[in-house]
Parts: structure tokens; C-alpha cells; sequence
């Protein structure tokens, strides 16, 4: 009684904090509150720069082009050399804000989203393996059991459908990414696939997918072969949709630059049965992971450089060729740091099929000391590249951002809240008990819910999940 009075109380003392947070949230957001208003002496936030990111200073005073060159006269390219719309608030390595504000804010968000993650993916794997009998008898209650396990029989051939050797193995993959980038591309506001620079921007968002992707892959057959283990090359055409619905997600919201998640395939391992298993599935998603932010680094880094050559003179007989060229360079590495850096982001959460459930298992300090720091990122480069903590709330990707973490957190703490306490208070102070037409099959376990309920004898009612 004592331990059941306890979880009642602690709960409700953590849904007075949830509620608290979560409204604080929603009224700062929506602008009901003016924490300045209410407290004039706060710092002022930084100017937000709301278009392309300010180049760095180097000294070179501005430069008017006249309406018609001499051969031979120099130009720079500064103006020459345009981000595509969708990349355009992604700042290169020497972009970053430094301003002490905004790093707190990120970091603190970072934690937070480690804590978070971490809590409640703990949480719901001890919840759905203790209470697995309970959950499908709902689902059997519910009449939905049939429904959820055709699902999943449809997840599964949707994430292992291996590729077989043949003359339309190429095509069939490049297929697929072109599929990917042009779905994609619609994160871009304005700009029709069908144009030129819709196809531009599809091919560029095609190529940083299949390089991320496959890049890892590749690291994974590599060590397959080390291993002496048989391994193959899986499409996974249920991500597409994953793809299609953060693509609506990011437009219906307005974020920017978007949700670029969804991997089109997979090298899958044949691991062996025994104590090694565990140890190389934690060496694959170290590599895998470690690849991702390889060509994301790289890619980073060559926007970078572009952005260093930007005020470099050039002949005007050749200006236009390089600043193509450095275009399309500084358009694809960002696109390439986007996808990479948002793939690690999302395959670092801990939940099934990700590699950062894996790691999670192994040691989860060492998921936490690989998550903040890419969270940090994540956030710092392209969820709150330029506000202070109060003024992120006025951010859609930050207002998304604590949306779904407070979702997450809601369900799992409800999900806990019945199993833990509310089931225990049916059976332990009222007495109900369902009816034994619906218990299932194993013992110490309550049955599913039913209109029929039986008042049981006060010993009955005692015994409970510890019989």
C-alpha cells in the first residue's frame, strides 16, 4: 500500500512540474507571456539576421561593379556565388554563432534532449517487456491485434528487402535516390521540380543521400569481410514514406531548413549467435556513425572553403565558370552536412532499429557522451543557428523541438502511469478484476479491460501481480 501511495504521490508531483513546463512553453511561444515585459532587466537578445548568414570580415571595402567591364578587369565573387534557398541559413564552420547566449541555449537543449531521449526510451523498453501479455490483450480487446501485426509483417518486408546481382541493380538503386531527391526538393518553397533549378536541386539532394547512406554501408561490408560474415545489400522502400511525411511535417510547420530523414537502404550482417554478436553490433554503429559525420565534416569543411574564397579577385573573362563551380561545391556540401548531421541526429535516438539503441544497451554513457555533442550541433547549426533562450521560442524549429520532446515524455509517462499505479488502484482498493474468459495465458498478469467487471474478496484483491 505504502509503495502504491508513493508512486501516486510522485506522480502527480511530476505532472504538476510537466503541466507547469509544458504551459510555460505554450505562452511564451504563442507570445501570451512577455518574459521582458515582466522583467525589464533581462540582457537584450542579439540581431537576428533574418536572411543569408553575414560573410566573414576580411577588411576588403565594398565593391561596386560597374555596368561594363574591361577585359582584363578583376571581380569578386561574392556576389556571384549564391546558396540555394533551402541552404541558405546553414552556417558554414566559420558562421557559427559565438555568442555565449546562444551556446548555453543550445547546449542546455542538447542535455535536455539527452536526458529526455534517454529517460524514456529506458522507460518504455523495461514497459513493453514487462507488460507485453497485458498490451496484446488490449490489442485483442481493442479487436486492432490483426491490424498491428499485419503492420508489422509489412514493416518488416519493408526494411529487408534485399537487393539481388544483376544488370538492374544499378538503375534500380539509382532509382530510389532519384526518388529521394525529389522528394526532398519539395522542402524548397518556391521552386517547381520541373524546372531547372528544381532538377539542380533534386540531383544535389539525391547525391548527399546516397553518399551518406551507402557510405556507411560500405563500412559495414568492409568489416563483414574483416569478420569473415556474410552480408547484404537491403532496400528499405518503407523509409520512402517516412520521407514523403517529414517532407509534408516540414512544410505544414514552416521549418527550415526541414526533417531530411529517411535511408534508403542497408548492409544487414548475418552475425554469429554468441558473445561476439553484441560487441560487433556495437563496432558497426560506431563505424556506421563515425562514416556519417566523416562526409559531413567534409562536406562542412568545403563550404568552408568556399566561403573563404569569396572575396578572392578574379579575371571577369573566367569569373562566371568559377563561380559556378563553386556553386554547385558549396551547395552540395551543405546539402551533404545537412543530411549527415540530421541522419546522425535521428539515428542516435534510441529506439528501435537505430544505432543509437544499440549503443544505448552497450553503455549508455557513452551514448549520452556521443549524443550531446551531436545534439549540440544539430541544434546549434540548423534548429537555432542565431537566438537566445528566449527568444528560440519564437523559432519554429525550437517550438517543434519541445513540442515532440513534451509529447514523447506525456505518452510515456501516462503509459506508466496506467501500469504502475492506475491498474493497481482498481485492483487493490476497488476490487476489479476482469473477466477470466479474457485472462491471458500467463500467470501474474491482470486481464484485458472488458464491460464485464466481478467484485472479488478482499484476499483475491491482495494477491494482485505478486501472487
Amino acid at each position: 500500500m505504502r509503495k502504491l501511495v508513493g508512486r501516486l504521490i510522485g506522480f502527480l508531483v511530476f505532472l504538476c512540474l510537466f503541466l507547469i513546463v509544458a504551459l510555460a512553453v505554450l505562452a511564451i511561444s504563442t507570445g501570451l507571456v512577455d518574459v521582458r515585459a515582466m522583467f525589464p532587466g533581462l540582457p537584450e537578445p542579439p540581431e537576428i539576421d533574418t536572411g543569408q548568414f553575414p560573410l566573414p570580415e576580411t577588411g576588403i571595402p565594398g565593391v561596386e561593379l560597374p555596368e561594363q567591364l574591361q577585359p582584363g578587369e578583376t571581380v569578386l565573387l561574392r556576389e556571384q556565388v549564391k546558396r540555394r534557398p533551402l541552404l541558405a541559413r546553414i552556417p558554414a564552420p566559420q558562421q557559427l554563432a559565438t555568442d555565449p547566449r546562444i551556446i548555453g541555449t543550445n547546449i542546455f537543449l542538447a542535455l535536455l534532449l539527452a536526458l529526455g531521449f534517454g529517460t524514456t526510451s529506458t522507460v518504455l523498453g523495461n514497459m513493453l517487456r514487462e507488460e507485453e501479455p497485458r498490451i496484446q490483450e488490449w490489442l485483442r480487446a481493442l479487436g486492432i491485434s490483426k491490424i498491428v501485426t499485419w503492420i508489422g509483417k509489412a514493416f518488416r518486408w519493408g526494411t529487408h528487402r534485399a537487393v539481388r546481382r544483376g544488370c538492374l541493380t544499378l538503375p534500380f538503386v539509382a532509382l530510389i535516390l532519384a526518388l529521394y531527391g525529389i522528394i526532398f526538393a519539395f522542402l524548397e518553397e518556391g521552386t517547381s521540380i520541373f524546372s531547372r533549378e528544381g532538377v539542380f536541386l533534386a540531383v544535389t539532394m539525391a547525391f548527399s543521400v546516397g553518399l551518406v547512406s551507402f557510405g556507411g554501408d560500405i563500412a559495414r561490408r568492409i568489416l563483414g569481410r574483416l569478420w569473415h560474415t556474410r552480408s547484404r545489400f537491403n532496400l528499405y522502400p518503407v523509409n520512402l514514406l517516412v520521407a514523403i511525411g517529414t517532407v509534408a511535417l516540414s512544410r505544414l510547420l514552416r521549418l527550415s531548413p526541414g526533417i531530411v530523414f529517411g535511408t534508403p537502404g542497408g548492409a544487414d550482417m548475418d552475425l554469429p549467435g554468441d558473445s561476439r554478436r553484441a560487441r560487433r553490433e556495437v563496432i558497426l554503429s560506431f563505424t556506421t556513425l563515425g562514416i556519417v559525420m566523416l562526409f559531413g565534416g567534409l562536406g562542412w569543411a568545403a563550404s568552408g572553403a568556399v566561403l573563404s574564397l569569396l572575396d578572392a579577385p578574379f579575371d571577369e573573362r573566367v569569373v562566371s565558370v568559377v563561380a559556378g563551380l563553386l556553386t554547385v561545391a558549396q551547395n552540395t556540401g551543405l546539402a551533404v552536412f545537412l543530411v549527415a548531421l540530421e541522419t546522425a541526429f535521428f539515428e542516435m535516438i534510441p529506439l528501435a532499429y537505430t544505432d543509437g539503441q544499440t549503443i544505448f544497451k552497450w553503455n549508455k554513457i557513452a551514448w549520452a557522451g556521443l549524443f550531446v555533442p551531436i545534439a549540440f550541433l544539430f541544434n546549434h547549426a540548423l534548429v537555432n543557428p542565431r537566438s537566445g533562450f528566449l527568444d528560440s521560442f519564437m523559432e519554429a524549429n525550437v517550438r517543434f523541438l519541445w513540442f515532440v520532446l513534451l509529447t514523447l515524455i506525456g505518452i510515456t509517462a501516462a503509459l506508466w502511469f496506467y501500469f504502475n499505479v492506475l491498474d493497481d488502484i482498481l485492483k487493490e482498493w476497488f476490487g476489479l478484476r476482469g473477466s477470466p474468459a479474457s485472462a491471458p495465458a500467463g500467470e501474474g498478469y491482470p486481464p484485458a479491460p472488458t464491460t464485464e467487471w466481478d467484485r472479488r474478496s478482499e484476499e483475491d484483491t491482495w494477491r494482485g501481480r505478486d501472487q
